[in-house]
C-alpha cells in the first residue's frame, strides 16, 4: 500500500534522479546498516553521480536521512490508514494492531531497528528522522482519533495522549523485546496473538475485553 497520490503530474528528470537515489539508500539500510554504506554504493545501484548526492542531500547522511524520514513516514501513513472514522474505534484499533504487529515482528524490521540501535549514537540526525516520521508521527495521528473517539464510541478516552502512548508502547516494546532475546517473531493471526491484541486495545480504550473483537475487517 501506498501514501503517494497520483495527481497526473509527470515527474522531472531531477525528481526521477533523486527518488532513485533515495530508494537505493534505504535498500542498502535493509541490507547493511548505516555505517556500512558507501556513496560508491549508492551510486552503483541508482546512477547518478557525488555531485548529484551533495547537491540535494549534503553528503551520505543527508541521503540516508531523507531515505529513512520518507519510508518512515510512507509506512506511517500506511497504518493510519486502518483508522475509520466510521466504525467503533475497538474495530480500527484491533485493524492497526493486527497490521503493526505483522509489519514490524518480521526479519527485515528486526534487522533495521537493530542497525539503528547499535548505530544510532553516531547518526542521531537519521534516529531522528526514524522517530519523527514513524512513531511520533502514528502517535500524534493516534491520539488525534482517540480524542475524536466521543463522538463514534459510547466509551469516551480519557488522556488520547497517554492511550496513544500505551497502545504504541506496548506493541513497540514487545517486539524489542522480543527481538533482542531472540524469540520467533508474534504471527498477527495466531490465536495468541489476537488474544493479546485484544487486552492491549481493550486496555487502551478502557474497555471490557468481550467489547473488543478478536478480528477485524480489512
Amino acid at each position: 500500500m501506498s501514501c503517494s497520490k497520483e495527481d497526473g503530474k509527470k515527474p522531472t528528470r531531477g525528481e526521477i534522479r533523486r527518488r532513485a537515489l533515495v530508494d537505493a539508500a534505504w535498500s542498502l539500510v535493509k541490507e547493511s546498516g548505516i555505517e556500512a554504506i558507501t556513496l560508491d554504493e549508492i551510486i552503483a545501484r541508482a546512477g547518478g553521480s557525488r555531485a548529484t548526492i551533495y547537491s540535494a542531500f549534503g553528503d551520505k547522511n543527508g541521503l540516508i536521512k531523507a531515505a529513512v524520514g520518507e519510508n518512515c513516514s510512507a509506512f506511517a501513513e500506511q497504518m493510519m490508514e486502518m483508522l475509520d472514522d466510521c466504525e467503533e474505534p475497538a474495530v480500527s484499533l484491533t485493524r492497526l494492531a493486527s497490521n503493526l504487529v505483522g509489519h514490524i515482528w518480521t526479519p527485515e524490521a528486526t534487522r533495521i531497528f537493530g542497525s539503528f540501535l547499535t548505530e544510532g549514537d553516531r547518526f542521531p540526525q537519521v534516529i531522528d528522522a526514524f522517530l519523527q516520521n514513524g512513531p511520533d508521527r502514528l502517535h500524534r495521528r493516534l491520539a488525534r482519533y482517540l480524542a475524536e473517539s466521543p463522538a463514534r464510541s459510547a466509551a469516551p478516552v480519557e488522556d488520547p495522549e497517554a492511550a496513544a502512548k500505551l497502545f504504541l508502547d506496548t506493541l513497540h516494546g514487545d517486539w524489542l523485546i522480543g527481538s533482542l532475546g531472540g524469540r520467533p517473531p508474534r504471527n498477527p493471526d495466531t490465536p495468541e496473538t489476537r488474544r493479546w491484541i485484544r487486552y492491549v486495545v481493550a486496555r487502551t480504550l478502557n474497555l471490557p475485553i468481550d467489547a473488543v473483537p478478536l478480528t477485524a475487517p480489512g
